[in-house]
C-alpha cells in the first residue's frame, strides 16, 4: 500500500506488524525501517502504546461513558502548554489555587474532605462555599441551578479529583442529582524528550438540563467561560516551569499530604524502564 504524502509504502498484513519503507528500498533494509506501535482508537481518541506491544490488549484501558452517553454533551479541547506535564496533575489535584479564578467565579472557600491512595492513583475529595461575588451564568449552567444566596448552597457539592496514571478525571456531584452534574478526563502528552512541553487532551462532559436543547443554546457560554479558566490555568503553570528553571529544580517545600502523594506517584510511575533506553528503536 502506497502512503502519498511521503511517497513511502506499507509492507504486511497483520496490524502490529505493518512497515513502512522508502520506495525502490528493499523492505529488509533495517536502517530504513521505522518502528511501529500498538495503536487503538475509542470515542475519537486514538490512544499510542509505547510499551511492550505483547502487554497492549492486557494493560488497563480508560472508560469516559459520558461521551457516549445522551444525556450529557460533551467538548473536547486540547493544546500545547509549555510544562511539565507534573505541574498540570498538581494545578488540578489542589484546589486551593481556585483564589486565582476569583476574577471568574466569585469568592470561593474549598474545604478538603479526604484522600486516597493506591499503587496507581490519588484521589482527593473537596468541597466548596461561596464567601463574595455573584454565582456566574456558566455555573448556574452546570449545576442546573440559580444560587442567588451562596449560603444556603454552602458545601452541598463534591469535587473528586483523580490521578490515575498517566490520567487525570474531575468529578463533580451536588445533592438531589443522582448523576454527576460534570465529568472531566484529560491526558498530557509530551512534547518533546526533555518533556518541558505537553499537550493537553481533554473531554469535558456537562450534564444536559431539564429544559431540552438549553444546554445547547447556551454552550457558547460555557465553552468561552472554560477557555478563560483554561487560559489562567495555563498562565499559572507555565510561571511555575520558568520559575523551576530559573532556580535549577524544585525548591518548594510541600505540605498538603494530596500533593506529596502525588509527587510520589508521579515519581515513581513516570520512571523509565530499566534498559529501556538502551533498548533503542
Amino acid at each position: 500500500m502506497k502512503q502519498e504524502w511521503h511517497k513511502h509504502f506499507l509492507t504486511g498484513t497483520k496490524p502490529l506488524q505493518v512497515q513502512c519503507v522508502s520506495p525502490n528500498v528493499s523492505a529488509e533494509a533495517q536502517c530504513l525501517r521505522l518502528r511501529t506501535w500498538a495503536c487503538r482508537e475509542k470515542d475519537g481518541l486514538i490512544f499510542v502504546f509505547m510499551g511492550d506491544k505483547s502487554l497492549a490488549d492486557k494493560t488497563p484501558f480508560p472508560d469516559f461513558p459520558r461521551v457516549r452517553d445522551r444525556r450529557y454533551r460533551t467538548r473536547r479541547f486540547g493544546q500545547v502548554v509549555n510544562c511539565h506535564y507534573s505541574f498540570m496533575h498538581e494545578n488540578l489535584m489542589d484546589m486551593n489555587h481556585q483564589v486565582l479564578h476569583s476574577r471568574l467565579v466569585g469568592k470561593m472557600k474549598p474545604r478538603f474532605l479526604g484522600m486516597d491512595h493506591g499503587d496507581d492513583f490519588v484521589e482527593a475529595r473537596y468541597t466548596f462555599a461561596r464567601t463574595g461575588g455573584k454565582q456566574p451564568l456558566s455555573e448556574a449552567l452546570i449545576y442546573g441551578q440559580r444560587r442567588r444566596d451562596g449560603r444556603d448552597f454552602a458545601y452541598r457539592d463534591v469535587m473528586t479529583i483523580r490521578t490515575q496514571y498517566p490520567y487525570q478525571s474531575l468529578r463533580i456531584e451536588t445533592q438531589g442529582i443522582e448523576d454527576p452534574v460534570m465529568e472531566l478526563w484529560i491526558s498530557y502528552v509530551p512534547q518533546d524528550r526533555e518533556e518541558l512541553t505537553n499537550r493537553v487532551f481533554g473531554l469535558l462532559s456537562i450534564k444536559r438540563l431539564k429544559v431540552p436543547f438549553l444546554l445547547d443554546l447556551a454552550w457558547p457560554i460555557l465553552v468561552a467561560f472554560t477557555e478563560r479558566v483554561f487560559f489562567e490555568d495555563r498562565e499559572i503553570v507555565e510561571l511555575e516551569q520558568a520559575a523551576w528553571k530559573d532556580l535549577g529544580g524544585d525548591h518548594n517545600q510541600e505540605v498538603f499530604p494530596v500533593i506529596k502523594q502525588l509527587h510520589d506517584l508521579l515519581r515513581r510511575c513516570g520512571q523509565m524502564p530499566k534498559g529501556a533506553e538502551e533498548a533503542g528503536p
